[in-house]
């Protein structure tokens, strides 16, 4: 690498800090992007990237060992840690027969439950013993920080041995009432599900998973909770609805209702979020919360997940609370506006009808 190629990378990365971006995607034949308070932005003043830029950038911030595995599968995901300034998720990548990058910005410090707005709702949830918590959402949904919050409350508050499974780990926890043991999948253990097969036996208290990739990941999960363990997983769905379908509709029908039974037994609560803009540039959180309330548990016993919404729409003094909701009173409070409450809403017209009512 050139000294001129190691002045423009860092030069860009600390645009990244400084701007508080928290992504930037190199990709050939494009300027560096960047994403601010949501919105993509072109680093124009940044030449636009050729493909041995891009091959010093891969140089940059893989060494020898992740370039070997590169090189093998075509893509690669690993935490990066730039001059004690930032730590990024790194994930490098093909498309149309050039290799890409993206950096997501890790934060420096763990989020608390009170920072991130969840304090109230999900403090509750971190205390439970045994039992499934979902974390869902889309990608920069804030679902990683979540979890990083989640852990850290417990960690802080209630003591216990805590292993986490990530891919890859991107906040360090220092133990204070807790044991942690992060375990990265692709370099500690080989995949998610070989290494929650590993724990079965172990004397674990809390598990974190921070992806369900497989079919096989997901029945250990379940086998865990059942086990006595509270489990803590993030998923990609879009409603705590479809979360629940989707979860169960992956077994095979041999298995789902074992699974069915299971997730109506041990479910503590599905968390569904997302980051919004709001009307002064910055990002709001917006979130749907179930709670495996018993009503809840006998309606996922019987596969009856539709009527479930109308337990979530009834139940806002047991915590409970919809997307949309969450989404309506953004809006009635001034934070983000309509059209954009729209756009994030899982049914726009039970949105509206809601706004209509005030």
């Amino acid at each position: 690498m050139t000294t001129t190629e190691n002045l423009t990378i860092n030069r860009i990365l600390n645009a990244v800090a400084e701007r508080k971006a928290t992504d930037v995607h190199f990709v050939v034949g494009n300027n560096p992007i960047i994403r601010i308070n949501g919105q993509l932005t072109d680093l124009a003043d940044e030449e636009v990237i050729n493909p041995e830029f891009l091959e010093s950038l891969i140089n940059f911030f893989a060494g020898e060992d992740k370039l070997e595995i590169l090189k093998k599968k075509k893509e690669i995901k690993f935490a990066f840690n730039w001059l004690d300034k930032a730590r990024f998720r790194v994930y490098i990548f093909k498309q149309k027969g050039y290799y890409s990058i993206s950096l997501k910005l890790v934060p420096q410090q763990v989020r608390s439950l009170e920072e991130i707005g969840l304090a109230k709702a999900v403090a509750g949830f971190c205390r439970s013993k045994r039992g499934l918590i979902f974390v869902s959402g889309p990608f920069n949904s804030g679902r990683s920080s979540t979890m990083s919050a989640m852990i850290d409350f417990i960690n802080k508050n209630i003591g216990g041995r805590i292993l986490s499974f990530e891919e890859p780990i991107e906040q360090i926890f220092i133990n204070q009432k807790s044991m942690i043991e992060q375990r990265e999948v692709g370099q500690d253990v080989d995949s998610f599900s070989q290494g929650l097969a590993s724990i079965k036996d172990e004397d674990v208290d809390v598990v974190a998973v921070s992806k369900v990739d497989s079919i096989e990941s997901l029945e250990l999960i379940l086998e865990l909770a059942e086990s006595g363990r509270l489990v803590m997983a993030m998923v990609d769905y879009d409603s705590a609805i479809s979360c629940l379908e989707g979860l169960i509709s992956d077994f095979p029908q041999s298995k789902k209702q074992w699974a069915q039974d299971v997730i109506a037994d041990y479910l503590v609560s599905i968390i569904v979020q997302r980051l919004v803009p709001t009307v002064q540039g910055g990002m709001v959180l917006a979130v749907e919360i179930l709670i495996g309330s018993s009503s809840v548990k006998s309606l996922i016993k019987e596969g009856r997940y539709g009527n479930v919404e109308s337990i979530i729409q009834t139940s806002r003094a047991e915590g409970m609370i919809s997307l949309d909701y969450s989404l309506a009173e953004l809006v009635r409070t001034g934070k983000i506006a309509q059209a954009e409450a729209i756009k994030q809403a899982v049914k726009p017209q039970v949105l509206m009808a809601s706004l209509k009512k005030q």
